[in-house]
């Protein structure tokens, strides 16, 4: 973890050389401009799709006579930029890139393309009940008009983007004080900093993007949307009162992985399929981002059966926090997660994307790894102290799609 001094701005640069193939991976992130930054709905998506188009007609036939790989992406809280190449073409990768910084296609005539795209996409997920059931939980639970509709926007604000958001955006989010630098692979540390730097030439100094903070309705909700579903599709939620920065932060992973998010053996799992037959899968899982922190769960199950199955949920979870876990529950889960370990760090890109996410969420570079020794060195009576401390998990809100006929 170091800093490039681009224009009297310091950009976090993230670097490790790895020559294992001659291969290089590289993420411009630019933070803070992602969906909860929309002034109109839909807008940080659609200017990823546009840079998806590429700098000219050609741009992309180019890069892939060279097997480079670039694209854009975006969202809930950033947008950003990949690319990975062989090392030969990395010259090529990282001029096509600051190419597409400089003149991105914001054009009338691709607008329009892409918004008829969008909105087909928009149109086909209608049917996709799975998709409708997650967002209706985000509207139910969240007031703020981020949640209202997905990253893409909805059909309304979708028609409404037009070339002066786009160029707005642009201007505001796509500036150094937003931008941030992972890349790794086959290079020296000079190489890579002297490649960075240039591309950074094409950036102005802008103004920092501050970070948004996001709370969950305190009042509880149970909302059934009826559709012609063979199915009931049910997503929960509780609020969870945690910083990345909590000295205790680990405690939280070894309970939620035993509430619902280590599959088989887990109890949401065990009472779910195992016991009841309710669901073929079910979880239960940490969600946690640096604007907002939830528990976030999931199961699919006949119609008939929804109303049982979510007071399966919550008898789950009450007896979680009143009556903590066992010794054998936490022996498995520590050895499972402190097991899995060696999996998380084995490619250069599991291990650049572990490096950015410790610094995108305030932490030095290395916390993770730390982490673990407090996940072996973890006592059971802690652990359940913990859970106890948690009670606000119980106010649980449901929402489900489901044919109530």
């Amino acid at each position: 973890m170091q800093y490039l001094e681009s224009k009297g701005v310091k950009v976090p640069f993230i670097f490790e050389k790895n020559s294992d193939f001659p291969i290089i991976f590289f993420r411009l992130v630019f933070r803070n401009c992602g969906r909860s930054y929309d002034e109109l709905a839909g807008v940080a998506s659609m200017f990823a799709r546009i840079l998806n188009e590429g700098a000219s007609d050609k741009f992309f036939k180019d890069l892939e006579f060279r097997a480079i790989n670039l694209e854009a992406s975006s969202g809930f809280e950033n947008l950003e930029l990949s690319f990975s190449c062989l090392k030969e073409h990395k010259n090529y990768a990282f001029k096509a890139l600051a190419t597409l910084l400089k003149n991105p296609r914001i054009e009338e005539k691709i607008l329009q393309r892409l918004k008829i795209n969008a909105l087909g996409e928009l149109a086909s997920r209608q049917s996709d009940y799975d998709d409708v059931a997650k967002k209706l939980l985000n509207q139910t639970i969240f007031k703020e008009k981020a949640f209202q509709s997905p990253n893409e926007g909805d059909e309304t604000s979708i028609k409404a983007i037009n070339l002066e958001h786009l160029k707005a955006f642009y201007k505001h989010f796509f500036h150094l004080n937003n931008a941030a630098i992972v890349l790794g692979g086959d290079l020296e540390e000079k190489e890579a900093k002297n490649l960075s730097l240039n591309l950074l030439e094409s950036l102005e100094k802008g103004k920092e993007s501050r970070g948004k903070s996001y709370h969950l309705n305190e009042k509880t909700q149970d909302v059934i949307l009826q559709k012609p579903s063979e199915q009931a599709y049910i997503y929960f939620a509780a609020p969870f009162k945690a910083s990345f920065k909590d000295e205790d932060l680990h405690l939280a992973k070894i309970a939620l992985f035993i509430l619902g998010q280590g599959g088989f053996g887990s109890r949401v799992m065990e009472e779910i399929r195992v016991k009841r037959g309710l669901a073929y899968s079910a979880y239960a899982s940490l969600d946690m981002r640096n604007s907002y922190s939830r528990v976030f769960g999931y199961l699919q199950t006949k119609n008939e059966n929804a109303k049982e199955a979510k007071g399966a949920i919550r008898q789950i979870f009450d007896d979680f926090v009143k009556n903590g876990v066992c010794e054998e529950e936490l022996t498995q889960a520590k050895n499972f997660i402190l097991g899995s370990t060696p999996l998380r760090y084995e490619s250069l890109s599991k291990r650049l994307g572990i490096a950015f996410m410790e610094f995108y969420q305030g932490l030095k570079i290395g916390s993770f790894k730390e982490e673990l020794i407090k996940i072996k060195n973890t006592n059971l009576k802690e652990l359940n102290a913990y859970i106890k401390k948690h009670s606000e998990i119980l106010n649980l809100s449901f929402v489900s799609v489901q044919n109530e006929n």
